[in-house]
């Protein structure tokens, strides 16, 4: 018994003495890549992670836009006044291609699709993902609508619409989507401007395996844009960009900041050259020029992930890589596309803001 304890214990320590060494050897492994090995495995999870991202159901959600979808040649204005908190519209709404007409007089003529079925402390509503898909038909008459199936559900458990023309408005939005009873993501949209044209904006989307991707916007007398990239709370991708005023006259300062894992690019008016860190590390034999510049780009496009600038690295080995490059054929075009997609949010404005407006006035003219 006692031989046999000795042998148990002796196997224990040697596992435990295996696995630490492991570990160990996993961390000086990543501590040990130069960094030119430690950019192109940063790269190669980014770029894994984007083509992860544009196969899901999210990303077709997310990057919806106008010139796919939109019908009409009229111009659109997707904000309309009015005052609208969740308890105004929580419940159960579901698409019906057959309300009949004298019902849809009552309901004075803007809400021809949708019928509130049932109560609940969340802003539910159920359509076909045909139209969901295809926003800007969503309220036509189309041939095969009384076939199509609410197989797409958008559960809202934050929601406010605050606008009263103007500049002033605020924006509430916190939204699951599910699609086909299978989960599609997870959709966040924070949004005010004040009447002085100071703005916030904050907007989210978590898909099923925990990838993110969300941007940051402020304006006022601090610019500042923020790109992210993450999965989980491990930030694969982040670009920032911030101007401030100073003290010259009509004079700005800023500071750039790009973020591939551990690695940091960094540029601010008062450097001559681009910095780049590994680790915290400055690296100093590491060489960082801009290779194309869109010049006529707008401040929030003046950032990698929307194409407005591109990088060459030259490494202390004298070895070179341009940035784009190094990410792959197609993956820089996915990134402009999906962080371009957070700031337009179509399915925002043209289902959820839609369905809101009309519930509102649906539940009130009942009162």
């Amino acid at each position: 018994m006692k031989r046999n304890m000795l042998a148990f214990g002796t196997i224990l320590f040697f596992s435990v003495a295996l696995f630490s060494c492991s570990e160990s050897s996993d961390s000086n492994t990543e501590n040990d890549l130069t960094l030119e090995e430690s950019l192109t495995a940063k790269t190669s999870t980014l770029s894994t992670a984007v083509s992860t991202i544009t196969e899901s159901k999210g990303y077709e959600i997310l990057t919806l836009s106008d010139s796919d979808t939109k019908t009409s040649t009229e111009d659109d204005d997707s904000r309309f006044s009015a005052a609208i908190t969740l308890d105004d519209i929580k419940g159960v709404y579901e698409y019906s291609a057959a309300i009949a007409e004298d019902t849809t007089e009552t309901k004075m003529s803007y809400n021809s699709k949708f019928e509130k079925t049932g109560d609940s402390d969340n802003f539910v509503v159920k359509l076909p993902k045909e139209k969901a898909n295809n926003p800007w038909n969503l309220y036509l008459e189309e041939e095969g609508d009384s076939t199509l199936v609410n197989d797409f559900v958008i559960t809202t458990t934050q929601y406010n619409y605050s606008f009263s023309g103007g500049f002033e408005f605020n924006y509430l939005l916190n939204s699951s989507i599910e699609v086909e009873e299978e989960a599609a993501g997870e959709l966040y949209v924070n949004w005010s401007i004040s009447e002085d044209l100071n703005y916030e904006y904050e907007s989210k989307y978590t898909f099923t395996d925990d990838y993110s991707v969300g941007i940051e916007f402020q304006y006022g007398d601090t610019v500042q844009y923020a790109y992210m990239l993450k999965n989980g709370e491990d930030v694969l991708f982040k670009e920032a960009l911030s101007f401030y005023k100073n003290d010259e006259e009509n004079g700005r300062s800023y500071e750039y900041t790009l973020a591939i894992g551990a690695i940091e690019i960094v540029k601010s008016s008062s450097s001559d050259s681009y910095l780049v860190y590994q680790d915290g590390e400055l690296q100093e034999d590491a060489i960082i020029e801009v290779v194309s510049d869109t010049s006529e780009s707008t401040d929030d496009e003046h950032v990698f992930c929307r194409k407005g600038l591109d990088l060459q690295i030259t490494f202390a080995d004298g070895s070179v890589v341009i940035l784009s490059e190094l990410l792959g054929d197609g993956t820089l075009d996915k990134m402009t596309e999906i962080f371009s997609s957070m700031y337009d949010m179509y399915f925002v404005n043209h289902v959820v803001n839609k369905v809101a407006h009309e519930a509102y006035y649906m539940n009130n003219s009942e009162d």
